[in-house]
C-alpha cells in the first residue's frame, strides 16, 4: 500500500515525512554503519502525537534487543545512525485500555534493512487498535420508553450484571446514543450487548444477542427502535463499519423476517398428501423477496404462479403460503425438504428449510440399471397405507407408458423391476397409486454406448510401404492383411478420399483383392478389414479375430456405408469356386477369453457365417453376403441375433469383419473385386 492510498482513502498524515531512499546523501557515519529517516502515518485527529512512544529494535533470527527508545518524534536524529544490520521500528500512540470512551490506542511496526554507508527511509503505518462500539438510539425509544433505559456491551458471551458491577467483566454502559472504544484481551472475540427498558404500555422489555468473530479496527453499532409491530417491541439493527480497513461490507444481524407453520410445528417432518399447510410469513419491513427452493428449483413464489400453492397478502409486511398436495408434483419421492427465503426491503434475510415425506417415485442412478440385459430397478416412495394397487410406468423417448407391479418393502419404498432398458435414451417414470398419477413424473436419460474405435476410418499411418488403419503410435485395434502382402509390393488395404455423402470425415478404407507374385511364386490375397491381428508364416497368413471391448450396453445393429464390386473368380488355388465373387460383412459377440485364429494353412479353423449359431462363446452376430456389385455408397444395417442359449452372458469381444473377397482364406477371388467401407458404428 503506497502512502499516496494511505493520504486518500484512511486521512493519515504523515509525521517526519521522508519518503525516499537517498543513497549518496552526505551523512557523517562510522565505518560499518548505515543511517535511517524515520516516519510515522497517522490518523490526522490525533497527529500531534502527545503520548507516542518509539522503539527501535536489532534483530537476528527470532530475538529483538532494544537499542533506541523515544518518546517523542523531536528526539529522534535526523538522520539516525546505526551499525549495519537487521532492525524493526514499532511505534504506539496513545492510552492502551481495554475499555474507554475517549481514549484512542494506535501501534505499528515496520521492519527494515540498515546498508554500510546509505541512508534508508522507514515509514511505520500506526493504526487504530481498538474496536469502536457504539449504541443509536431512535428517538421512539426516548418517546415510549420510561427514563432509565439502557444498554451494555460486554466482553463476554453472555450478560452477568453482577459480574459487570463487580468489574470482573469489562463492559460500557450506555444511555443515551455515543460510542466507546475497545481492545479485545488476548483469545477473547465475542462481545454481548444487552438492552433493557420500561415500555409504557408493554412494560420490561428486554433485548440482547452476541457479535461473533470481533476484529480491530472495526466499528459496530448496535441501533435501537421501537415498533408496536414488531415481535418483542425493539428492534434491533447490528451493523459494522469497515471503513477503517477501507471496506465497505456490511452485516445485519436481528430482526430478520419469520415464518412459522399454522397448527403446525415446523421442526417436525410434514406429509406431501392430505391437508394443505399454510405457513405465516412476516417481517418488519416490507417484504421484498419470497420464495421457495425446492428439488433444486428455484421459485418466486411472490410474483409468479404454481400449481398446488397461493400466496395471500395481509399487508406488505405480512403474507400467507399454502402449500396443497398437487404442488409437491414438483418435488421427487422420498425424504426431501422445501426451502423458504425472504427479504424485506431493510435488508433482513430469512433462509428456513421444512422436511417432507414425499409419495411419489424415487430417483434412478446408473446403479440402478444394467444397459446391457436391460433391467432396471425403480423404487418409491408410498404414504397412502390404504392402497390396493401401486405400480411404476416409464416411456422411453416419449413412447407409450409401460406398467409395472411394485412390491412393499420396509419404511413405505416399494420397487418394481423393469425391462429393455438401453443406451442414448430418455425415460420418464411415474408413480400410480390405485390408477391414478402420484408425485412427480421423473425424467432419467441412459449414457450412449460404446463406440468402436476409429470407425469413422479418419485415422491411418504408415511403416515404411505397409498401410494400417490406426494413428502412428495409436494401439492397433483394426487391421488388414497388408504385412502379408508387403513381400508382393502389394497394398490390400488402404485410405481413401472416396467417402460416403454427407460424411463429415476426409477418409474411408478402400479393400481391394490382389495375386500377391513374388519371382513367380504367389497366393491370391483378399482384400480385408477386420478386429484383430495377424501374423504371417511364409505365404500363409493367421488373422486372430476378436479385441477385448467394454461393452456398456447392448448394441442393437452394426450400421455402415459400403459400395463394392464384385468380380468373376479368376483365382481358385483352394475351393472349387465360380461365378461372381462374393462381399461379406460380419460383426461376432463373444465371451471368448482369447482371440479366433483362422490360419489359411489349416482349413479346420475356417468358419461359415452359419456356423455362428452354435459356435462356442458367440453371443450375438450378424452377416451381410452378396455377389451382386453395388456401385453407389449405401447405408447398410445388420440387425443383431442374440442367441437364447447364451443371453445371461455378458461379453468380452468383439469381431468385425469386411472383405469383397468371402472365400480369401480358401486364396480364390476374383482380382477385379473391390469394396470401399466407412462410418462404421454400433447402434443402440
Amino acid at each position: 500500500m503506497t502512502m499516496k492510498k494511505i493520504l486518500a482513502l484512511v486521512g493519515f498524515v504523515l509525521l517526519v515525512a521522508s519518503c525516499a531512499k537517498e543513497p549518496n546523501e552526505r551523512v557523517e557515519m562510522a565505518v560499518g554503519e548505515g543511517a535511517m529517516r524515520l516516519g510515522v502515518a497517522l490518523q490526522s485527529e490525533v497527529a500531534d502525537a502527545e503520548s507516542i512512544v518509539i522503539r527501535i529494535y536489532k534483530t537476528e533470527g527470532e530475538s529483538e534487543m532494544l537499542v533506541r527508545r523515544y518518546t517523542s518524534l523531536d528526539d529522534v536524529a535526523e538522520p539516525l545512525a546505526l551499525l549495519a544490520g537487521e532492525y524493526v521500528a514499532k511505534v504506539q500512540v496513545g492510552e492502551k485500555r481495554v475499555i474507554s470512551f475517549d481514549k484512542k490506542y494506535y501501534y505499528g511496526e515496520q521492519p527494515f534493512t540498515i546498508v554500510a554507508g546509505e541512508v534508508e527511509s522507514v515509514t511505520v503505518d500506526c493504526r487504530s487498535q481498538a474496536t469502536v462500539v457504539g449504541v443509536e438510539y431512535d428517538a421512539t425509544i426516548a418517546e415510549t420508553f420510561e427514563a432509565g433505559y439502557f444498554t451494555t456491551i460486554a466482553i463476554d458471551d453472555k450478560y452477568d450484571a453482577e459480574a459487570i458491577k463487580r468489574e470482573d467483566v469489562y463492559a460500557l454502559t450506555f444511555s443515551e446514543t455515543g460510542e466507546g472504544y475497545v481492545i479485545m484481551p488476548e483469545g477473547e472475540t465475542t462481545l454481548f450487548w444487552h438492552f433493557e427498558g420500561e415500555h409504557t404500555e408493554s412494560g420490561a422489555i428486554v433485548k440482547e444477542a452476541a457479535i461473533e468473530n470481533v476484529r480491530p479496527s472495526v466499528k459496530y453499532t448496535i441501533k435501537l427502535r421501537y415498533s408496536a409491530d414488531a415481535p418483542g417491541g425493539v428492534v434491533i439493527e447490528a451493523t459494522v463499519d469497515e471503513s477503517l480497513e477501507e471496506c465497505k461490507d456490511e452485516i445485519f444481524f436481528s430482526p430478520d423476517p419469520t415464518i412459522i407453520g399454522v397448527g403446525f410445528d415446523m421442526t417436525e417432518e410434514q406429509l406431501s398428501t392430505g391437508a394443505a399447510r399454510q405457513y405465516k410469513v412476516s417481517a418488519l419491513a416490507a417484504i421484498a423477496t419470497l420464495g421457495i427452493v425446492v428439488d433444486g428449483q428455484e421459485l418466486d413464489i411472490l410474483n409468479n404462479t404454481y400449481a398446488g400453492l397461493s400466496v395471500t397478502k395481509n399487508a406488505d409486511t405480512d403474507y400467507v403460503v399454502t402449500l396443497a398436495e398437487e404442488f409437491f408434483t414438483l418435488v421427487a419421492g422420498g425424504h426431501n425438504s422445501l426451502t423458504f427465503y425472504v427479504e424485506d426491503a431493510d435488508g433482513g434475510k430469512l433462509s428456513k428449510s421444512v422436511a417432507y415425506n414425499v409419495q411419489g417415485v424415487m430417483p434412478i442412478t446408473s446403479s440402478d440399471y444394467n444397459l446391457w440385459f436391460g433391467d432396471v430397478a425403480f423404487k418409491a416412495n408410498v404414504i397412502n397405507t390404504s392402497a390396493t394397487s401401486v405400480k411404476i410406468a416409464y416411456r422411453a423417448n416419449g413412447g407409450e407408458w409401460t406398467e409395472v407391479e411394485a412390491s412393499a418393502g420396509a419404511d413405505g419404498v416399494y420397487t418394481a423391476s423393469g425391462t429393455n432398458f438401453a443406451a442414448e435414451k430418455e425415460y420418464e417414470y411415474k408413480l400410480v397409486v390405485d390408477s391414478t398419477d402420484s408425485g412427480k413424473t421423473l425424467a432419467h436419460t441412459t449414457a450412449a454406448g460404446a463406440q468402436i474405435p476409429n470407425g469413422d476410418m479418419e485415422a491411418w499411418s504408415k511403416s515404411g510401404d505397409v498401410v494400417y488403419p490406426y494413428a502412428a503410435g495409436a494401439s492397433p485395434f483394426w487391421l488388414t492383411g497388408n504385412d502379408g502382402a508387403k513381400m508382393a509390393n502389394a497394398t490390400l488395404t488402404k485410405s481413401s478420399t472416396d467417402v460416403r455423402p454427407g460424411s463429415t470425415g476426409q477418409y474411408s478404407a478402400y479393400l481391394k483383392s490382389q495375386f500377391a507374385n513374388v519371382a513367380g511364386i504367389g497366393k491370391f490375397a483378399a482384400g480385408n478389414l477386420f478386429v484383430g491381428s495377424f501374423s504371417m508364416s511364409g505365404l500363409d497368413g493367421t488373422v486372430s479375430f476378436g479385441r477385448n471391448f467394454n461393452f456398456t450396453a447392448k448394441p442393437k445393429a452394426l450400421t455402415f456405408w459400403m459400395k463394392h464390386h464384385e468380380g468373376t473368380i479368376d483365382k481358385n488355388s483352394g475351393k472349387p469356386a465360380s461365378g461372381p465373387d462374393t462381399c461379406t460383412a460380419n460383426i461376432i459377440i463373444t465371451n471368448w477369453t482369447e482371440p479366433y485364429a483362422v490360419n489359411t494353412k489349416d482349413q479346420s479353423t475356417f468358419f461359415t457365417m452359419a456356423d455362428l449359431a452354435t459356435m462356442p462363446g458367440v453371443i450375438g452376430y450378424a452377416y451381410y453376403q452378396s455377389t451382386t456389385s453395388n456401385a453407389e455408397w449405401t447405408e447398410y444395417t445388420l440387425d443383431i441375433i442374440y442367441r437364447e442359449d447364451m443371453k445371461n452372458v455378458k461379453p468380452t469381444m468383439l469381431v468385425v469383419s469386411f472383405t469383397p473377397s468371402g472365400y480369401g482364406d480358401y486364396f480364390c477371388g476374383s482380382t477385379e473385386s473391390w469394396m470401399y467401407v466407412d462410418d462404421i458404428r454400433l447402434t443402440y
